[in-house]
């Protein structure tokens, strides 16, 4: 019976202390979870807006050329044929 008693008394003790970190930590740590993916985003934001042309100027912007595979060492091609039992 005292063993029944213990297990309540520290389930009800850790549910509690739980309970009142997971109301004043997790917002923090959320908090500053949340911010350090803003300042992320604004920094690849900014990045991508730091070429900024000036107006009327005409710029062309490419791609690199992929280079092409070599197809002398692939081997030579062989058909297949389906064989019928």
């Amino acid at each position: 019976m005292i063993g029944l008693f213990r297990f309540f008394f520290w389930f009800f003790l850790i549910s509690y202390i739980l309970r009142i970190l997971g109301r004043y930590i997790f917002p923090i740590l959320l908090k500053r979870y949340i911010n350090k993916k803003q300042s992320q985003f604004n920094q690849q934001f900014n990045q991508q807006d730091s070429p900024i042309e000036k107006e009327g100027k005409v710029s062309v912007k490419t791609k690199p050329k992929k280079s092409k595979t070599d197809t002398n060492d692939m081997g030579e091609y062989v058909d297949f044929e389906e064989v019928d039992d």
